[in-house]
């Protein structure tokens, strides 16, 4: 991956984050989009993260990724950004929308959410943060857009029916990370239970209607 941001203290110590995880490589960091594209064309990755604001003389993060995607059609691009972009996903053609997601920088922002934002862009998913998919739904925001790309992954195989052994050998994970992340799921999709309720029967049938409802499968 290739790694643009123009603070050098984040840059580095996301750089330092993201390159302690096995299951990432950053190939690249720079702190300007010039650098950004040299570094392009020197070096080869599948998806680059990048700040929106990177210095008021400069092209925005959105610019730049327009850019590196001439260069690379097939890279997925991830906007890091403190401010919220209404309507992200809006500001390109269908044919252009693949492979582009929008977080927002947070105290909070787990690496292997990043993580998994970054793998599933670059297989061409979009992933929008759920703050702005709530402040642009309003209460009509469903329950399955404020999961992580993981924890849909997850509920996709649950609801073929496979249990936690099976989908943790789908998606290389172990069964206690796949029951953890299914726990956090079900506080997510059935945040009310019923007494005495299958937690797994009610989430699997609300993420079913939902990912039909709403498309997000």
């Amino acid at each position: 991956m290739l790694y643009v941001e123009d603070d050098p203290a984040l840059r580095g110590i996301l750089s330092a984050i993201l390159t302690s995880r096995k299951d990432l490589e950053v190939v690249a960091t720079a702190a300007s989009p010039t650098e950004a594209l040299a570094q392009a064309q020197r070096v080869g990755f599948d998806v680059a993260l990048l700040d929106l604001a990177l210095g008021d003389d400069d092209m925005s993060g959105i610019e730049l990724g327009m850019s590196l995607r001439e260069q690379r059609p097939q890279i997925g691009v991830v906007i890091l950004s403190q401010h919220q972009v209404p309507a992200f996903l809006t500001r390109f053609d269908d044919e252009q929308r693949h492979g582009w997601s929008f977080i927002l920088k947070r105290a909070d922002l787990h690496p292997n959410y990043l993580s998994d934002v970054l793998h599933s862009t670059a297989r061409g998913l979009n992933v929008v943060d759920p703050a702005m998919v709530k402040r642009q739904m309003g209460e009509q925001a469903p329950a399955v857009s404020l999961l992580t790309p993981r924890q849909r992954d997850i509920m996709a195989l649950a609801s073929e029916g496979l249990d936690a052994p099976a989908i943790a050998r789908r998606l290389d994970l172990t069964p206690g990370v796949v029951r953890q992340e299914l726990s956090r799921t079900y506080q997510v999709l059935v945040p009310d239970p019923p007494e005495g309720a299958d937690l797994r029967t009610l989430a699997v049938l609300r993420y079913l209607r939902e990912t039909r409802d709403y498309g997000q499968r």
